[in-house]
């Protein structure tokens, strides 16, 4: 069931919204836009030129460049949980996410919260002081790609 509301908000977020902007810190400036989402692809920057494709989704892998081979996939997000590569081992777990919260490995405390998502501000940590705003988002995003993205791994 998990699975098929991922893939029904991935679609619609495609088909409502042609591209999702990710802001550097606390503004919305062009100059200041980090990556574009467009079409389950990531761009660098606010470009959607083939070649600046960082990343492509699926219903439940990321992966690197445009392609979406085995051996390029970055991250498997299953059932709340984003885990490194193609796998969905307890080892390899790299973040458990809820709506608004992005929390290292298996946790869920607030001592081990990575981003705390509201308003489309990007916080670090279990924050939501403007002063901690790592960045803006314009428009919907799945929490866990937006963990793979702006996270640590």
């Amino acid at each position: 069931m998990k699975k098929i509301i991922f893939i029904l908000f991935i679609t619609i977020c495609s088909a409502t919204y042609a591209q999702v902007k990710v802001y550097k810190g606390n503004s919305k400036s062009f100059s200041d836009i980090v990556y574009t989402i467009n079409d389950q692809k990531v761009y660098i920057g606010n470009s959607t030129s083939y070649f600046d494709i960082i990343y492509t989704i699926t219903e439940d892998k990321i992966y690197t460049g445009n392609t979406t081979t085995i051996q390029d996939c970055r991250y498997t997000i299953e059932d709340g949980k984003v885990y490194r590569g193609n796998s969905n081992f307890y080892t390899e777990l790299l973040y458990t996410f809820d709506n608004t919260m992005v929390y290292k490995g298996n946790s869920t405390s607030v001592f081990d919260c990575l981003l705390t998502i509201q308003g489309g501000m990007v916080y670090l940590g279990n924050s939501t002081n403007i002063n901690d705003v790592i960045a803006v988002i314009e428009g919907p995003v799945n929490v866990g790609v937006l963990a793979c993205i702006l996270g640590p791994y």
